[in-house]
C-alpha cells in the first residue's frame, strides 16, 4: 500500500512543477524575441545589398513590436514592467482584495446554487459508486483492515475500571427493573400455548418408564429392606410385582389417553402455577428476592468485574491474529452492504437523495460564509503571494500570448510591407 503524501507536500511539489514549466515557457518566449532582434539587425545590415532582405526586416521588426507589446501586457498583470510604476500595471497585486471578493461572489453564484448542486450531485451517483467500491473484495478487505487496526487503540484507550463499572451498573439496573415472576409466567405461557406443555409431560412419562425399567433391582431390594423380618420372601415378591405392574400400567394408560385425569391435573397445575407467577404478590416477592440474592452473590459480582477484561482480551487476541474472525466478519459485512446497495436501486436512490438534500442544505445555507471565506483568505494573503499563486496557475499559458504576438506581429508587418511594395 502506497504511503499517503501530506497535502502541504503535494502542494509544494505541484507548485515546483508549475514554476519549472513557467520558467521554461518564459525562456522560450524571450528567446524568440531575441531571435527576432538578431534577424532584424542582420536583415537591416544586408538590406542595401540584397533587395528581398526588406521583407525579412519587416517581419522581424513587426515581430519585435508584437513581442514587446505582449510582454508588457502579460507582465503588467502581475508586476510593474522593469520596476517602473507605470499607471494601470501590477493589476493583480493592486486589486487583490477586489479580485478575492469577486471570486467569492462568482463561486457563490455559479457553483453553490441549489439547482447546480442538485444537478451535479445527482450526476455523481455517490451511493452507486461507493457500493461498487465496497463490494470489491480488495476494497472491503482494506476497510476491514483499517477498522480492525483501529480497534486496539480504541480498547486500550478506555479505562477498564470505568467500563467495568458502567457494565455492572447498566446490567444490574436493567435486571433489577425486570420483575422475574411475571416475566417467567409470560414465558411459560408462551411455551405452553397450544398444549405444548403436554409434550413435556410425555417426555416425563418416557423418563419415568425408563427409570422404572432400569431400577427394578433397586426397587426389589428396597422392598425387602423395608419389609418386616417375619414377612416371607414370596410376599415381598408379590408386593414388588404389584407395584411394578401397577406403575407400568398407569404410565401406559396416561401415555395412551390424551384425556387422562393425570394429564388434566398436570394441565390445571401448570396453568395455575403460571397464573400465580403472573399475578401473585407472594410469587413476585419471592422472585425479586431470588433475583437480588443472585445479583449480590460473590460469583456474580466477580463475573461483572471481569467481564470487560475477558472480552477485551479476546478481542485484542483475535484482531492480532492474521486469520482474525472479527476482521473477516467486518469484511463480509462491508462487502455485503456494498452488494446489497448495488442490487437495490430503490435504496441507492434514497441514499443519493439523502446525500443530495444534506449537501444542498449545508452548502446552500453556508453560501455567503463560503464566499466570505474565499474573500477573507485572499485578503489575508500578501500581494506577492497572490501574484505568485495566480502566475503559477496561468503564467505558463500567458507566455503563449507572447509567442503568438511575436509570430502574428511579424506576419502582419510582412503583409503591410508587401502591400506597400506592390501598391505604393
Amino acid at each position: 500500500m502506497s504511503a499517503v503524501v501530506p497535502i502541504s507536500q503535494k502542494t509544494q511539489e505541484q507548485e515546483a512543477q508549475q514554476a519549472e514549466g513557467l520558467l521554461r515557457m518564459r525562456r522560450l518566449a524571450t528567446g524568440l524575441l531575441l531571435l527576432m532582434v538578431a534577424i532584424f539587425v542582420a536583415a537591416r545590415l544586408g538590406e542595401e545589398s540584397v533587395s528581398w532582405m526588406g521583407y525579412i526586416r519587416s517581419f522581424a521588426e513587426a515581430a519585435m513590436v508584437g513581442a514587446l507589446a505582449d510582454w508588457f501586457a502579460v507582465t503588467a498583470l502581475f508586476r510593474h514592467p522593469l520596476g517602473l510604476p507605470i499607471p494601470h500595471t501590477a493589476i493583480i497585486p493592486r486589486n487583490k482584495d477586489r479580485l478575492g471578493a469577486s471570486l467569492g461572489t462568482f463561486v457563490q453564484s455559479n457553483f453553490l446554487s441549489p439547482e447546480i448542486l442538485s444537478e451535479k450531485i445527482a450526476a455523481w451517483n455517490i451511493a452507486g459508486r461507493v457500493s461498487q467500491w465496497l463490494a470489491d473484495s480488495g476494497n472491503s478487505a482494506m476497510v476491514a483492515d483499517r477498522i480492525a487496526g483501529a480497534i486496539p487503540d480504541v480498547l486500550t484507550g478506555l479505562n477498564d475500571d470505568d467500563v467495568n463499572r458502567f457494565i455492572e451498573i447498566n446490567i444490574t439496573s436493567r435486571l433489577r427493573a425486570v420483575e422475574v415472576a411475571p416475566l417467567a409466567g409470560s414465558i411459560l405461557q408462551t411455551l405452553t400455548a397450544n398444549n405444548k406443555h403436554q409434550e413435556l409431560f410425555d417426555a416425563a412419562l418416557r423418563l419415568a418408564a425408563g427409570l422404572l425399567e432400569s431400577n427394578r433391582d433397586l426397587i426389589r431390594h428396597k422392598i425387602r429392606e423395608e419389609s418386616p423380618w417375619y414377612v416371607p420372601g414370596f410376599v415381598d415378591n408379590k408386593i414388588y410385582e404389584k407395584i411394578i405392574t401397577k406403575a407400568e400400567q398407569t404410565l401406559a394408560d396416561v401415555n395412551a389417553d390424551p384425556e387422562h385425569e393425570l394429564r388434566r391435573q398436570f394441565h390445571r397445575a401448570t396453568h395455575d402455577f403460571i397464573e400465580r407467577l403472573r399475578t401473585s404478590p407472594e410469587y413476585r416477592d419471592r422472585g425479586e428476592q431470588l433475583k437480588e440474592d443472585l445479583l449480590n452473590h460473590p460469583i456474580v459480582q466477580q463475573y461483572f468485574s471481569r467481564v470487560w477484561s475477558d472480552v477485551k482480551q479476546k478481542i485484542l487476541s483475535d484482531v492480532a491474529n492474521p486469520d482474525s474472525s472479527i476482521r473477516e466478519q467486518i469484511r463480509r459485512a462491508v462487502a455485503g452492504f456494498g452488494e446489497s446497495i448495488a442490487r437495490d436501486e430503490a435504496m441507492r436512490d434514497k441514499i443519493n437523495n439523502w446525500i443530495r438534500d444534506a449537501a444542498i442544505g449545508v452548502l446552500s445555507s453556508r453560501r455567503e460564509e463560503i464566499a466570505a471565506l474565499i474573500s477573507d483568505t485572499v485578503r489575508r494573503w500578501d500581494a506577492q503571494t497572490v501574484t505568485r499563486k495566480m502566475e503559477l496557475q496561468v503564467g505558463k499559458d500567458l507566455q503563449y500570448i507572447r509567442i503568438n504576438g511575436t509570430i502574428v506581429g511579424g506576419l502582419v508587418g510582412l503583409l503591410i510591407y508587401t502591400l506597400s511594395e506592390i501598391f505604393l
